[in-house]
């Protein structure tokens, strides 16, 4: 972990959309020692050789009592002898309730993200429906869905967007296979609801993401990648606290690299971007035929711009947050919804 690495000052998604707690990071102790530090370089100077004032004495006693206080308290509140499956594997979040409302929120965004994505482009009125509908369709909940449900869980909706902010490690392993779990089985729902929703003649494959006729395996998964890699590193940009360039809405941009996606992938390979995507018509229609592609296509994307954006792109805090002191960072209470 680089030692300029900042973590979100939120623990489960409250202050940006896509954000999410980081709990493999030990918590710092910096600022105790900066007190310390602040006290010594104080003492020092003032000292003559008859020893330290009373003034100055008084000062040290109180740092060592407030460094003491701060002490037991982390001793009390953070666990002990943490175990490496511990931290992968946090069990204790099962008894917080916004694990739960998180779960939830990426179960809702993510049905109704595929909900509207595969029905958009059925011919239910007899007619031919443009692909710029559909592109735009897509973008515009992907948009809706992150400002509705970003505070909660983050609005990841994307099996592929929680394995880049895995690898960023910018997610715990467990919150991360529950989040996929939930998404896929929301996909599952919106394609079985789908289902009972459209008429018979224009059911068709449900909105299944297929691979063009004429184009090769390798082609799609290089258009899958590319898409996909496009939609997270988007993703990571706006989540960055340490870049105040970004103006407009953050949800628009998603949005709008969610259109871009479908614009340029949708002939090639229908522009799935997300294996829940694809999952869900998949699951329900029985129909497998190369929809591996549309898991490991978007996963090496978002993977690739995971590491891209936070390991090698991303601007250091030092050149970001000169003249940001560690006091004014803002705390959102744990009990914020």
């Amino acid at each position: 972990m680089n030692d300029d690495y900042v973590p979100s000052a939120s623990v489960d998604s409250y202050t940006t959309p896509m954000e999410v707690q980081i709990p493999l990071l030990e918590p710092s102790s910096t600022h105790d020692g900066s007190i310390n530090k602040a006290v010594n370089k104080s003492v020092a100077p003032n000292t003559n050789k008859s020893g330290s004032s009373p003034t100055i004495a008084k000062i040290a006693g109180n740092s060592n009592k407030l460094s003491t206080l701060r002490v037991s308290q982390n001793s009390n509140n953070e666990p002990k002898n943490q175990t490496l499956l511990e931290k992968l594997f946090p069990v204790g979040q099962l008894l917080r309730v916004e694990l739960y409302q998180a779960l939830l929120s990426e179960f809702i965004g993510t049905f109704l993200l595929v909900l509207v994505c595969t029905s958009t482009g059925l011919p239910i009125t007899m007619k031919q429906v443009p692909d710029m509908h559909g592109a735009l369709a897509a973008g515009l909940i992907v948009a809706t869905i992150v400002v509705g449900f970003g505070h909660n869980s983050g609005a990841h909706i994307n099996p592929a967007v929680t394995v880049s902010f895995l690898v960023a490690n910018e997610i715990d392993v467990y919150r991360a296979l529950l989040y996929i779990f939930v998404q896929l089985l929301g996909a599952t729902t919106a394609s079985n609801v789908l289902r009972l929703l459209v008429p018979d003649h224009a059911q068709g494959t449900l909105g299944m993401t297929m691979i063009t006729e004429g184009i090769s395996l390798s082609q799609a998964f290089i258009i899958e990648f590319l898409i996909t890699f496009i939609l997270c590193y988007t993703v990571h940009a706006i989540c960055d606290k340490r870049r105040d360039d970004i103006g407009g809405s953050k949800a628009l941009a998603v949005g709008l690299a969610v259109t871009i996606g479908c614009l340029f992938g949708g002939p090639y390979t229908g522009a799935s971007m997300n294996p829940a995507r694809s999952f869900g018509p998949a699951s329900v229609m029985h129909i497998w035929k190369n929809h591996w592609i549309y898991w490991i296509g978007p996963i090496a994307g978002s993977v690739v711009a995971g590491l891209m954006y936070t390991r090698v792109l991303r601007k250091p805090a030092s050149d970001s947050m000169p003249n940001t002191p560690q006091s004014s960072t803002r705390r959102v209470p744990p009990n914020h919804v």
